[in-house]
């Protein structure tokens, strides 16, 4: 009981005084979710015989190409994973370059990439549930034999594990290194920081974001039935 109490006091103190990086993780979020639904309704809205703009026209590609792609690995099931996977890739892409302006990177905080983690995870078991049913997807935790159960338990948990590591290591080890040149470089940071911004926001924050992705969409379509590849 005490320590519920601790854990409460904890939480109520957070939510008083949240850290920087949370509230910029939130600030991200509520961007996404209304450059969504304004896009949305401006796609929903246009004439077919309308000619879309140069941005509408991007975003729609990357949308079909995105189908497209996860339609190959999970079948029927793309319309369930791709928008999913894409607004994680948004989140972790725009948190992973927040740095270049000044902004705490959300993502060089493992309570961040765990929660990037669960979402995959959340989305591989849900496939898997969706695409088998509830009984064929749990009587896959003990092929080929009864015995392997504790490994395949294991083997859920350990990738997605892995996932928050990588990404929690690489942003915040780039973070890090950033700090460190600010403070040996002093004045001249401002001349030879960009170049390693560019390296370590922008370039592994892009690595990583299309890593994360893929790892999800791959884990996702193991779970998927053979039956649901059959679509038209």
């Amino acid at each position: 009981m005490k320590k519920m109490q601790m854990f409460l006091d904890d939480l109520i103190q957070t939510l008083k005084n949240p850290p920087t990086y949370l509230l910029v993780s939130f600030g991200l979020m509520f961007f996404i979710g209304v450059a969504a639904f304004f896009i949305g309704r401006k796609i929903e809205k246009m004439d077919v015989k309308e000619k879309p703009t140069k941005g509408i026209t991007a975003v729609l590609e990357i949308v079909g190409g995105m189908n497209n792609f996860v339609k190959g690995y999970a079948g029927k099931h793309y319309t369930y994973i791709t928008p999913i996977v894409l607004t994680m890739a948004l989140y972790v892409f725009l948190s992973n370059i927040s740095g270049v302006i000044a902004l705490d990177t959300p993502t060089k905080y493992a309570t961040i990439t765990f929660s990037m983690s669960i979402t995959a995870f959340f989305v591989v078991q849900s496939t898997g549930l969706k695409s088998k049913g509830l009984i064929k997807h749990f009587k896959g935790l003990f092929e080929p034999l009864w015995p392997m159960f504790p490994l395949n338990i294991v083997s859920e948990f350990v990738p997605i594990l892995s996932m928050a590591l990588r990404l929690f290591g690489n942003i915040a080890g780039g973070a890090l290194i950033m700090t460190l040149l600010y403070g040996i470089t002093g004045w001249a940071a401002v001349l030879i920081t960009p170049a390693f911004h560019l390296i370590f926001d922008i370039g592994f924050g892009f690595i990583q974001t299309i890593v994360i992705v893929l790892l999800t969409i791959i884990f996702a379509s193991m779970k998927v039935d053979e039956a649901d590849f059959d679509i038209d």
